[in-house]
């Protein structure tokens, strides 16, 4: 689904959600703040926002706060105040959290004068920053007015087959050669697959398989080995083995859920990271299982 100018698409409901939420905010200056894990998107999500507000005609500009150091960030924000006619009417500053006390100081005197549409990205909670004293309250609060969350590929488990065909369309044409066509029982594995890159993950696969296998059909021995074997953490072998007396479903993810939550000191976005789920997900199944937080 991709009405604006940017390149999202996903048909998965999680991934509506987040989208329609995006737009309705678009029309507002209201911050947002886009929590996702790295490659799952925010930097497109943050660009559809710009594309459809009223900002549109002006520029975009992004600026990533990983590495800057202490000044690095007020010498950019520096730089775009000064700017004249093409200062951007956007900024999207991605990995905030990891801005140094310093750099935060510098972004919240910004945020005084400035005359820009804010809109930052982290992969990290940054309310647990907050409660650890990494990340100053004051800030986080004038970020954090509308929150947003891009899912992780591994929830978007209908929009791989769709994003697959788009990535091989695109990618066959920068190269000019002709996209490569996957068997189902191909495609099935990539379903299964975790996708801890995410999204530029599967961009990158179907990259190699555009320039190593084009205009030919991708069957599962063509896949790297941690698509044929789940690459699931913790997985070896043929992986886990049901036992022959079966296994109750139903309370060995409540099991999981309840383990998971002692390891992360009752931290919900840290036991949800140890699920590989989102917290929204951890949160419905902790109501599923009625189990005290």
């Amino acid at each position: 689904m991709n009405n604006g100018s940017t390149r999202l698409l996903g048909n998965s409901p999680i991934f509506l959600r987040a989208l329609h939420a995006a737009r309705m905010v678009a029309s507002t200056d209201a911050p947002v703040l886009i929590r996702g894990e790295r490659g799952t998107g925010k930097e497109l999500l943050a660009r559809e926002i710009h594309a459809i507000s009223l900002r549109r005609a002006r520029p975009f500009e992004t600026i990533n706060c990983a590495g800057l150091g202490d000044r690095g960030l007020g010498e950019r924000l520096a730089t775009l105040a000064a700017g004249v006619g093409d200062a951007p009417a956007t900024l999207f500053l991605d990995q905030v959290g990891e801005l140094s006390a310093h750099a935060q100081g510098e972004l919240l005197q910004f945020l005084e004068r400035g005359d820009l549409r804010l809109i930052t990205g982290s992969c990290e909670d940054l309310q647990a920053a907050v409660n650890g004293g990494g990340f100053r309250a004051d800030l986080f609060y004038r970020l954090n007015i509308v929150p947003l969350e891009m899912p992780p590929l591994r929830e978007r488990e209908g929009d791989i087959v769709l994003l697959l065909k788009r990535f091989s369309t695109e990618l066959a044409h920068r190269y000019n050669r002709r996209a490569p066509q996957y068997t189902v029982s191909a495609r099935n594995l990539l379903k299964a697959y975790a996708w801890p890159g995410n999204v530029r993950e599967l961009r990158n696969f179907c990259e190699r398989m555009v320039i190593l296998l084009a205009g030919q059909q991708v069957q599962p021995s063509n896949l790297p080995e941690e698509i044929r074997s789940g690459g699931r953490p913790g997985r070896g072998g043929n992986g886990f083995q049901l036992p022959e007396e079966g296994i109750d479903l139903l309370q060995l993810e409540g099991d999981m859920i309840r383990q998971a939550l002692s390891l992360a000191g009752g931290n919900r976005a840290k036991a949800s990271r140890l699920l590989r789920i989102s917290r929204d997900t951890l949160l419905y199944r902790i109501q599923k299982h009625n189990i005290a937080v």
